[in-house]
């Protein structure tokens, strides 16, 4: 009896704990959401809420929640072409933001707007969403921001979890880095200085999103809450919100890595660069200006001046936007070219406005006695003549580029724009004496519309570079030919341009940014600067990339040497010390993998049999044996490198009875490559951060005989 009675009393003692376990939860997450600035139970329309809801569209309130992840005893909005609107009053000002919202698709299909006060990209406050967005199949959810420093998004696909369940999505910005999460766990996150956030007059949507005033994308399905805070909530608060015991980080993410040899603006990224080395005096060292665009509200022109390819110097923005909001100076500041004429510097660059109902892009022009304090001449405003150049309202004519043709004693314009006869994008060409009149005339032969072009001459050959493809000719006019290998780089590498420093042409791009950071993200406009590269000729038109000296001496602490032997434990078989050498011999493939520090740059030298094929894995993974690959294939005469959802080969030249060279800068997120420093292979690396040197030949033998690891 007596022990019958103390096991009710230890039953009733364990129930009132867990009961107040339970009541002390649930009050800490009603802690959160009153410190929210607005907080929505949708089952009831938002009933009693300090910011009401107006309801449209098909609507059933309190209906029992169902299906897998539904909170036992929830009752939910059940939503047929259906949305609630808040009102514009409402907004989230500051450098931080929490975006909560708890729904469901029953049919999985996730192509609506979900929970945004948006308008477009341009003054999007917050947008939560869901839409079908390239690269990867099917619909993702996705969590955008416009802010004083531009805009940015990122996304994760709905197949990642359940497409038919509950989730609790939030978007959670903190003034340096912005994250999407889903059921607790942060499934997309990128770093992102962006300032403040960007105010408009748009209402908060939940359900449907603004389009320029219109609401679109209403939803179907089920919505039980909703709710924003301006402020990041705490790891601690979103898990209580969203019911978990911790939040799950996202395992890819790596804080930034700051290469030595890279620049990137530290808010947003980096856009087209328009480079020009002036040497001040006779015998000076001089310095390279990098112009470059940057990707904010208005695109300013930029401007980075260094003098070794490797310290950047940040100098004022040179042009920024500052004219009426319909006049060509009143938008974006777009691409062009520097040159210099009896001591005076010329900037000619696109001014795009689509405010503009004249001209969506016309060709503005500025001056500068010293390279940073710059003119604007809006009565020099080039357009397209009609004649040569289609003049409708939306074509294409910009990203000017300069250069004094010997052959015509006279200044070229080369740009991108479009044939008056065929609307076919072309290779624009006008010209001038002064700088001030010009004078359009027929487009290049042989040369389809290339946007950033460069013309250039390097002996008595022509080249005409667009974003890394190029062309070469015999006279500046044409016609233009392909060459064997007719580009500079990969996709990864765009927009561009080159300087000439009096003994070489300097090339450099930007590598694109994806979003999310993983490889099979969204490339975004513009990125990080691709390292400065050597660009120089070759035979029957060809054009051959190294990198440039300065960069190479950066690295010179040497980590891994061969010469020294180091341990080939876990190497197959196949591989051995032949002397000095390392050769391995497979019919079907053999690996032998080396450790590696995560950034570094590798220089190695190796023979290969005409027959086999040979890999280079940078960063391979030990369990998987992934990474980034460069493959040479000397039977085929080509080399590809390749990565999760990437690959790119193409033909180049390679001769397997000589020796073949290769170094690799494996830099944080990008990984630029060079064969026989004639070819470069690069791309973005953010899936694998971390990993080994993988060495890899199939069909013959390889030797490598030299190879080191270096770091600064």
């Amino acid at each position: 009896m007596q022990l019958s009675l103390l096991r009710c009393v230890l039953v009733l003692v364990c129930m009132g704990v867990f009961m107040c376990a339970r009541a002390g939860a649930a009050g800490s997450r009603d802690a959160v959401l009153k410190t929210a600035r607005a907080h929505w139970n949708l089952a009831d329309g938002g009933k009693g809420a300090a910011s009401p809801l107006v309801p449209t569209g098909a609507i059933e309130y309190g209906v029992p929640a169902t299906g897998d992840g539904a909170i036992p005893g929830a009752h939910v909005a059940r939503m047929t072409n259906a949305y609630f609107n808040a009102g514009p009053e409402l907004a989230v000002t500051g450098h931080e933001i929490t975006v909560y919202l708890r729904a469901r698709d029953p049919r999985g299909l996730w192509a609506y707007g979900l929970f945004n006060k948006r308008g477009i990209h341009t003054v999007c406050n917050f947008n939560l969403f869901s839409v079908d967005l390239p690269p990867t199949p099917g619909p993702d959810i996705g969590f955008e921001l416009h802010s004083d420093n531009g805009f940015v998004m990122i996304s994760f696909p709905i197949s990642d979890v359940s497409p038919t369940a509950w989730h609790d999505f939030v978007g959670r910005y903190d003034g340096k880095t912005i994250e999407l999460i889903c059921d607790g766990r942060v499934m997309a996150k990128q770093s992102w200085r962006g300032g403040n956030l960007t105010q408009n007059t748009e209402p908060v949507v939940i359900g449907a999103e603004t389009n320029l005033g219109s609401i679109i994308r209403p939803f179907t399905g089920e919505m039980e809450e909703a709710a924003l805070w301006s402020r990041a909530l705490t790891d601690a608060e979103l898990a209580q919100l969203c019911r978990k015991e911790k939040i799950m980080p996202d395992e890819t993410y790596a804080e930034p890595y700051d290469s030595p040899i890279h620049f990137r603006p530290a808010i947003s990224r980096l856009g087209d660069v328009i480079p020009f080395f002036w040497r001040a005096a006779a015998g000076a060292q001089g310095e390279y200006n990098v112009f470059y665009l940057h990707s904010v509200e208005g695109t300013p022109w930029e401007h980075i001046v260094s003098k070794d390819l490797v310290h950047w110097r940040e100098l004022p923005a040179a042009l920024v936007r500052d004219g009426a909001p319909d006049s060509p100076d009143g938008g974006n500041m777009f691409t062009g070219s520097v040159i210099e004429r009896e001591g005076t510097f010329h900037i000619f660059y696109t001014g795009h406005n689509p405010g503009n109902l004249r001209h969506l892009e016309v060709v503005m022009h500025a001056t500068s006695p010293d390279l940073i304090h710059w003119t604007k001449h809006p009565q020099d405003m080039v357009v397209p003549d009609g004649v040569h150049y289609k003049a409708d309202h939306d074509c294409d004519f910009r990203d000017p580029m300069i250069t004094w043709n010997d052959e015509e004693q006279r200044y070229w314009m080369v740009f991108f724009g479009n044939d008056a006869k065929t609307g076919a994008q072309v290779q624009g060409v006008a010209v001038s004496k002064d700088l001030v009149s010009w004078e359009q005339t027929d487009h290049l032969e042989g040369v389809p519309g290339q946007e950033c072009p460069d013309l250039f001459k390097i002996g008595d050959t022509w080249y005409l570079i667009g974003g890394s493809m190029y062309r070469w000719a015999k006279t500046s006019r044409g016609p233009y030919h392909e060459a064997e290998s007719p580009v500079l780089d990969t996709p990864a590498i765009y927009a561009a341009k080159r300087t000439f420093d009096g003994r070489r042409h300097i090339w450099s791009g930007w590598v694109w940014d994806r979003s999310p950071e993983r490889d099979s993200g969204a490339q975004q406009w513009g990125g990080t600067q691709s390292l400065p590269r050597e660009i120089y000729a070759g035979p029957n038109g060809q054009l051959y990339a190294r990198p440039a000296a300065e960069v190479t001496a950066v690295f010179g602490k040497t980590v891994l040497d061969l010469a020294h032997k180091p341990d080939l434990a876990g190497a197959k078989p196949q591989w051995h010390w032949d002397g000095a050498h390392l050769t391995g011999e497979s019919a079907g493939g053999s690996q032998c993998v080396l450790d590696t520090p995560d950034n570094y740059m590798l220089q190695c030298t190796l023979r290969v049999d005409p027959a086999a094929q040979f890999t280079l894995v940078l960063r391979e993974q030990p369990r998987t044996g992934d990474g980034y690959r460069l493959v040479l294939r000397p039977r085929k005469m080509e080399a590809e490198i390749n990565g999760p959802g990437f690959a790119w080969p193409r033909r180049i030249g390679l001769d397997a009875t000589k020796p073949i060279t290769i170094q690799a800068f494996v830099q944080g997120t990008i990984i630029e490559t060079f064969i026989n420093d004639q070819y470069a292979f690069s791309c973005r690396a953010y899936n694998f951060r971390t990993g080994k040197l993988g060495l890899n030949v199939t069909g013959g033998q390889a030797q490598i005989t030299s190879l080191t690891v270096k770091m600064p």
